[in-house]
């Protein structure tokens, strides 16, 4: 597999549909799951590179996703996106273990260049 694989957790179909083709142009494999129950089996079963990982999704919430994956070892670059972007939700979600943080709505280019920063080059070469 040459494009790393990205995660992408969100549970509207059309805000998944978007991040989804967005990633694919900017040379990314994607998968979508629309659960924090799914988001883990993926992980366990994918181990992406990146997750994009929504707060409000159904059980269990993407920040109690990124903490269970931090504290079980997996250290893929989170990504979080979230309406609620205040300054305690932005430091909760840091404090979980994401490495960045996005407020929706956020520029799609944002997101790419987050995730370009956040992913090794020796990932995201193939190598």
């Amino acid at each position: 597999m040459s494009e790393p694989f990205v995660l992408v957790v969100e549970d509207d179909p059309k805000m998944a549909a978007i991040i989804e083709r967005c990633l694919q142009r900017s040379s990314y494999e994607t998968g979508v799951a629309t659960t924090g129950d799914q988001a883990l089996w993926a992980v366990l079963n994918r181990d992406p590179a990146a997750i994009v990982l929504d707060v409000m999704i159904p059980h269990p919430s993407g920040i109690e996703v990124c903490r269970h994956l931090r504290n079980s070892g997996w250290n893929g670059a989170v990504v979080i996106v979230s309406a609620r972007s205040s300054p305690a939700d932005r430091d909760a979600a840091l404090r979980a273990g994401a490495d960045a943080f996005l407020g929706k709505p956020f520029a799609l280019a944002d997101l790419v260049g987050t995730l370009s920063s956040l992913i090794p080059r020796s990932t995201a070469a193939g190598a």
